[in-house]
C-alpha cells in the first residue's frame, strides 16, 4: 500500500470507503473525492468538526511530507477550495490556524482574488488583523 493511501487511512479511518474505492487509483484522484466529501460534511448539522480538521491535517501532512503527486494533489484537489462556499469558509477557524490559512495564499488565489481571500481573513480570524 503507498504511504499516502496509508496515512489517510490511518488518518481517516471513517472515510475507509474512499480511501480504499477502486476508483481511487492516486493521490489526485483521492483529493477530488475528499474534497466533495468535505464539502458534503460542511453542510452537515452539526458538523463533524473533528473529522474536517483531521482531512485538513491530511492535507497538511501531503504538503508536507508526501512526493511531487501527493503534493499537487492536496494543493490542486483541496488547498485550492478553501473558501469554495461560504459555510465551509465560515468553518475554518475551527479547523485550522490563520496562519496555516496564510499560508495557502497562493493555491486559494488560483480560483478565488485576493481581496477575497483577504475579506475572508479579516471576517474569520478578525484579531488577528484588526477588528
Amino acid at each position: 500500500m503507498s504511504l499516502w493511501r496509508r496515512e489517510a487511512s490511518e488518518r481517516l479511518p471513517e472515510l475507509q470507503r474512499i480511501i480504499a474505492s477502486r476508483f481511487v487509483d492516486g493521490p489526485m484522484m483521492l483529493w477530488i473525492e475528499l474534497n466533495t466529501e468535505f464539502e458534503k460534511l460542511c453542510g452537515s448539522q452539526p458538523p463533524p468538526i473533528d473529522l474536517l480538521r483531521r482531512i485538513w491535517r491530511y492535507c497538511d501532512w501531503c504538503l508536507q511530507h508526501g512526493g511531487e503527486d501527493v503534493r499537487t494533489a492536496a494543493a490542486l484537489g483541496f488547498g485550492e477550495h478553501l473558501i469554495d462556499s461560504p459555510q465551509r469558509a465560515a468553518l475554518l477557524p475551527q479547523i485550522m490556524s490563520c496562519a496555516d490559512y496564510v499560508s495557502l495564499r497562493n493555491l486559494v488565489e488560483y480560483h478565488h482574488a485576493p481581496t477575497e481571500m483577504d475579506d475572508w481573513l479579516r471576517k474569520l480570524w478578525p484579531r488577528q488583523h484588526g477588528r
